[in-house]
């Protein structure tokens, strides 16, 4: 005997209609799915692009202001008397133990009781954005020539920095062989600064490239 499964009466339709759904789901994730999720991503895509397109473009309309301020910039940094005017570390060195001698004969009142023992150029490595060049300096001074000298050194172009002073003080016979009081043994480093011979090749501003300059001011 032949027997036959049939849904329960008023059961069928409902079947059909499941069976139906089921069909298209599986039409949609084999045939279509693809499809739509290409062209949804290539929009996402797209848009990125058109923002990356209009920032650019925001960017690229400061370009000639940028330009400008940085030329600006650049011929602020070669008329800046600030900074020591030699480019090698060994010449400024020298220029500034010249300097030195110059300040000493200017300012010491009795230059056969004020003289230099002593000067050695003293090179440190540091992250600082410009090269400074120190020297090592011992003399032999009164105590009022030194105040002077001191003062001179310090407020004058270019921008010089006494550090690590140390004084002590130095008995001196006079001609009559009588102690002399006064004169002072002092150590201390004078210090200055060089711009670098060549500016970085290029900085970011704003999201433009350009040739770079280090920051301006009064003081490096």
């Amino acid at each position: 005997m032949n027997m036959t499964l049939l849904p329960e009466k008023g059961k069928g339709k409902v079947m059909a209609i499941c069976l139906v759904i089921i069909a298209l789901i599986l039409f949609y994730f084999v045939c279509l799915h693809w499809f739509f999720s290409g062209h949804l991503r290539a929009g996402r895509e797209l848009s990125a692009l058109q923002e990356s397109e209009l920032r650019f473009s925001q960017e690229a309309e400061k370009t000639p202001q940028l330009k400008a301020r940085l030329a600006e910039i650049t011929q602020f940094e070669a008329n800046n008397v600030y900074f020591l005017p030699e480019t090698t570390f060994d010449l400024a060195a020298a220029n500034l133990s010249t300097k030195l001698k110059g300040v000493l004969s200017q300012k010491a009142q009795d230059q056969s009781r004020c003289q230099i023992s002593s000067t050695q150029p003293l090179k440190i490595s540091s992250e600082e954005p410009y090269e400074r060049v120190s020297v090592q300096v011992r003399l032999s001074c009164d105590l009022e020539d030194l105040v002077r000298i001191m003062y001179e050194l310090e407020n004058t172009t270019p921008l010089l920095f006494v550090d690590e002073l140390n004084l002590y003080p130095k008995p001196v016979m006079d001609s009559s062989m009588v102690m002399a009081g006064g004169n002072m043994d002092a150590r201390f480093d004078l210090s200055g600064y060089i711009r670098p011979v060549a500016l970085p090749a290029a900085v970011k501003v704003g999201g433009t490239q350009l040739a770079g300059t280090p920051n301006s001011g009064g003081k490096p």
